[in-house]
């Protein structure tokens, strides 16, 4: 347990923000129009972001890149095409958004920071398997598969959106 000492203190901060997201995502709500769109592309950007610094100076960079795009490629492709239940809606007067509650959004955020943190500790601690073809491939993967869950969502939203309007 000794490594906790060298864990950033921002790392505890994001950790306990996400999960204060992805409780308030378990209770129905009414949110602006904006943030089931906007934190998904953020969370998105998070992986994304995770890919760019662990493989920056490497040869691995664009193969990262392209296995991410086409696993959340493929995944907004599969579920944006899947409608909302009718207990999502928008209201046009109010400029907002109905949201059954969920579980899944906690699922997805706290996969995202564990793979994320999991990934750093590992290239703290094992930074030659941090490099290797399968760890890379394996990481895009995972990254694709929470983007892509995450993007279609968002893209769901805004065409909920257009129809209601």
């Amino acid at each position: 347990m000794q490594f906790i000492q060298f864990i950033p203190p921002w790392v505890f901060l994001i950790f306990v923000l996400l999960l204060w997201f992805g409780l308030a995502g378990t209770k129905n709500r009414h949110v602006p129009w904006r943030m089931p769109i906007l934190v998904p592309v953020g969370m998105s950007v998070w992986a994304v972001s995770g890919l760019l610094l662990s493989y920056k100076n490497s040869e691995w960079l664009g193969f990262s890149l392209a296995i991410w795009a086409g696993v959340s490629g493929l995944l907004v492709v599969y579920f944006s095409k899947k409608p909302f239940s009718s207990d999502f809606y928008y209201d046009a007067t109010t400029r907002r958004f109905a949201m059954p509650g969920s579980w899944m959004p906690m699922a997805i955020y706290m996969g995202i920071f564990l793979v994320k943190f999991a990934v750093g500790m590992l290239s703290a601690l094992q930074p030659a398997l941090t490099s290797t073809p399968e760890f890379v491939l394996g990481v895009s993967a995972v990254y694709g598969l929470f983007s892509g869950r995450l993007l279609a969502n968002a893209w769901r939203f805004v065409r909920l959106k257009k129809e209601s309007v």
